[in-house]
Order: structure tokens, then C-alpha cells, then sequence
């Protein structure tokens, strides 16, 4: 398997695992929102990391490699903040 392939799979991956991420969280606990767009903005990371591979332009791979950066840490700061409101 060449690279782009792999880059192309993970993304469909983060993509799809994102949106139904998302789609799950709005479902089952709508008050969520920090962590409901952390896997937005993961699953547009992963679109992004699909259309990166094909078009092979460096903007694309950076901007989807920071959508997924920023997702992570939004969801990271939405699950902190469910902890600490479940603990208070």
C-alpha cells in the first residue's frame, strides 16, 4: 500500500469515527457541546486528511492536521468539564 492510500483510510476512518462521535453525543447527551465539537471538528480533519491525499497541496494537510490537533483538545476540555461538573 502507497502512502496515499494509508492517508486516504485514516481519514475515512477519522471521518466516519467523528461523525458518529458527534452524531451519538447529540443523541444521548445533548448539554455536551465541547465534546460533541471536539469530534466535529475531528471528523472535518479527516475529510480534509481525504481530500489532502488527493490533491497532494501542503495547506490542506496542515489545516487538517490542525483540525484534528484543536478537535482533540476540545474534546479534552469537554470531558474535563463533564468530570469536574459530575464531581462538584
Amino acid at each position: 500500500m502507497n502512502h496515499a492510500a494509508v492517508t486516504i483510510l485514516a481519514g475515512l476512518f477519522l471521518g466516519a469515527f467523528g461523525a458518529l462521535g458527534a452524531w451519538f453525543l447529540t443523541k444521548r447527551h445533548p448539554s455536551a457541546r465541547f465534546l460533541r465539537a471536539g469530534y466535529a471538528l475531528m471528523s472535518a480533519g479527516g475529510v480534509l486528511f481525504v481530500a489532502w491525499a488527493l490533491s497532494r497541496v501542503l495547506a490542506v494537510g496542515v489545516t487538517a492536521a490542525a483540525l484534528v490537533g484543536i478537535g482533540g483538545v476540545t474534546g479534552m476540555i469537554g470531558a474535563l468539564r463533564k468530570e469536574l461538573r459530575s464531581a462538584l
